[in-house]
């Protein structure tokens, strides 16, 4: 935590407390009175994708661009991994989904989840008794749907998660690729097949632990083991380009997944400036945008860092 020195300490102290504060890996920092004050180092975390790389640097630059010492641990792990050392305080802060809520702290599978402000709410509320601080989350939507290649899809007559149904339940070959979590979520895969009358055999699933889209959809355009379904997030860069239809969710299945920076409560007390600093930036995030900045670092070969930092200095969140 902060440590301040002052005038009227006796030298050999002032010494030691300069010595301590060498060691401490923390910033100093300008107070009103003109003293010196020592704040932690921000570990900031994020997952492995990269939406996770690019959103973890914004939050790295806009930081140390006011004065905040952080340290970089962006590709961190899976969620669940991310999730425990945040509160284990191993890192000090991430980027996480609102509607992760439901896994995080429950109901799990409730409707609240779907609603952007109730499920943002409820988090927020509940989390904080987890010592974590929810801030300003994106407009961002992502969700988990339902992708096809183009191809299979005219082939099929899909267009949406009704077509799809008619297709299962007409015995169409069906393999779908996607986090096994998410399949066994009641508010997940097993969430549509409720609301779209149909159900997949086990043998017609291929669930991974890692929650890796790119992996789900490289194994799409591959046809890797015959997966012509996969589960996608909305904000997944350059579908399109890859040739993959989303089928339209008329029914409005998934919770609303909004990317939102969260900080230990002690972090932000010692930086209190932190929740002003990071609100314009991710206000400007649509799901639009993301799709945009996510391709660029999966199809035009940008470096997650350089293509956060383009997007802040174009939108002057940070100077050139």
């Amino acid at each position: 935590m902060a440590r301040r020195t002052t005038f009227a300490l006796i030298a050999g102290v002032l010494a030691a407390m300069l010595a301590l504060a060498g060691c401490s890996g923390g910033g100093d920092r300008a107070t009103e009175g003109g003293q010196s004050e020592q704040g932690p180092t921000v570990r900031v975390a994020s997952l492995l994708d990269s939406e996770g790389v690019v959103l973890g640097s914004m939050v790295i630059q806009m930081l140390e661009a006011n004065g905040i010492p952080v340290e970089d641990k962006t590709k961190f792990g899976t969620p669940d991994v991310v999730r425990k050392a945040l509160l284990a305080g191993d890192v000090d802060a991430t980027i996480d989904y609102t509607g992760s809520g439901q896994y995080y702290v429950g109901p799990e599978g409730d409707p609240l989840w779907s609603d952007p402000e109730k499920g943002y709410e409820t988090i927020k509320e509940k989390d904080l008794e987890n010592g974590l601080v929810w801030l300003t989350p994106a407009p961002a939507n992502n969700s988990e749907y339902f992708g096809v290649k183009k191809e299979f899809a005219q082939a099929n007559g899909l267009k949406s998660m009704e077509d799809l149904a008619r297709y299962v339940n007409g015995g169409g070959a069906v393999k779908l690729i996607g986090d096994q979590s998410w399949m066994d979520n009641p508010a997940g895969l097993k969430a549509y097949e409720k609301a779209y009358g149909f159900t997949l055999r086990d043998d017609q699933k291929i669930g991974l632990a890692n929650g890796v889209t790119a992996q789900f959809i490289q194994a799409l355009v591959n046809g890797t083991d015959g997966v012509n379904v996969a589960e996608v997030y909305a904000t997944d860069g350059g579908l399109a380009e890859q040739g993959i239809l989303v089928l339209a969710d008329p029914k409005n299945v998934p919770p609303v997944y909004r990317p939102t920076p969260v900080f230990r409560k002690e972090i932000v007390e010692a930086y209190p400036e932190i929740e002003a600093i990071l609100k314009p930036v991710f206000e400007s995030l649509t799901t639009e945008t993301l799709q945009e900045l996510n391709r660029q670092v999966a199809f035009a070969g940008k470096n997650g860092k350089d293509v956060a930092r383009e997007y802040l200095v174009s939108k002057g969140f940070l100077k050139q």
